[in-house]
């Protein structure tokens, strides 16, 4: 049996004197193709295309946590992601299927978090390491305070929370990636945005800090 074709070159010798195309990665349908049929080059390319994009629906939903395992996580959604495509239809809608896979697997992880809360009682407080000395420190303070309000919030407006208002997403793409209707987006969204609001007028740094018309740039 010959060997599966690598994600890279595009051209590869079949045999001598033969070169074969390889499906190009930035067609969706060739992709999916490739990701059905477990091969190597196509689950490569779906990490490629996809990867940064779920790191950062990662950190803007679940913020600074030190301890979290990131790269595990997002093992995990590529893990899912792959024992399910063929619930996957349409090419076109690899980016809201992935979506939908992160934000399953955020909601699961902060119920999990939420179960074992009681356990920090016992830990030592966690601390976020500054990066570089040019960090703008009263951001960061805004930041950490943000994601303390978040903390506060059930897990379902907290995500929709944090995919509109330091994602950017719209909210039908919000919806698709929930799960849910339109209408339960803008409800979920009106609650979070209430409750942050209560909290940040309660908080002299977030509040001065989003008078100014900052916004989140994790």
């Amino acid at each position: 049996m010959r060997p599966r074709s690598p994600p890279a070159p595009s051209r590869q010798s079949a045999s001598p004197g033969v070169v074969r195309e390889l499906p190009s990665v930035r067609d969706n349908g060739a992709l999916l193709e490739g990701l059905r049929a477990g091969e190597p080059w196509a689950k490569a390319a779906l990490f490629e295309r996809y990867g940064p994009h779920v790191q950062r629906l990662l950190r803007k939903i679940l913020g600074p946590q030190p301890r979290l395992e990131l790269p595990d996580l997002i093992h995990d959604v590529f893990v899912q992601a792959l024992a399910s495509i063929d619930q996957l239809r349409e090419p076109a809608a690899m980016l809201a299927w992935m979506q939908a896979i992160t934000a399953r697997l955020t909601y699961r992880t902060l119920r999990a978090q939420r179960a074992r809360a009681w356990l920090r009682f016992w830990e030592p407080v966690e601390s976020i390491e500054l990066s570089s000395p040019s960090v703008d420190l009263d951001a960061l303070e805004a930041y950490r305070r943000t994601y303390a309000v978040l903390g506060r919030m059930p897990a379902d407006e907290r995500i929709v929370f944090a995919l509109r208002f330091i994602e950017g997403m719209e909210l039908s793409p919000i919806a698709a990636a929930c799960d849910v209707s339109l209408a339960t987006v803008k409800r979920r969204l009106a609650r979070a945005e209430q409750r942050f609001a209560a909290a940040a007028q309660r908080d002299e740094i977030l509040r001065a800090w989003l008078s100014e018309g900052n916004r989140w740039t994790t």
